[in-house]
């Protein structure tokens, strides 16, 4: 049995993607990727635009807190500790 023509763009339709799904883990086999193609995967499932991070509700204190943590981890990791 053939593939059915979109009448749209004379195209084969191809399988349906599923969307991502927000606040949620969304997992894809890498074997349904390959077989929907890596770049029409990325095309259809990618932000199309930058998204902006939510306030996490963190306090000033807290915010400056966690920028000195990951500035001696950095300082450790160059100094070879």
């Amino acid at each position: 049995m053939g593939k059915t023509l979109n009448k749209k763009n004379k195209k084969p339709d191809q399988e349906p993607i599923p969307p991502l799904k927000p606040g949620q883990w969304n997992v894809y086999r890498p074997e349904d990727i390959k077989r929907w193609g890596p770049q029409r995967f990325l095309d259809e499932v990618c932000a199309k635009e930058p998204f902006l991070i939510p306030d996490l509700g963190f306090t000033e204190e807290e915010n400056k807190r966690m920028d000195e943590i990951l500035r001696e981890e950095r300082e450790a990791k160059d100094s070879g500790l």
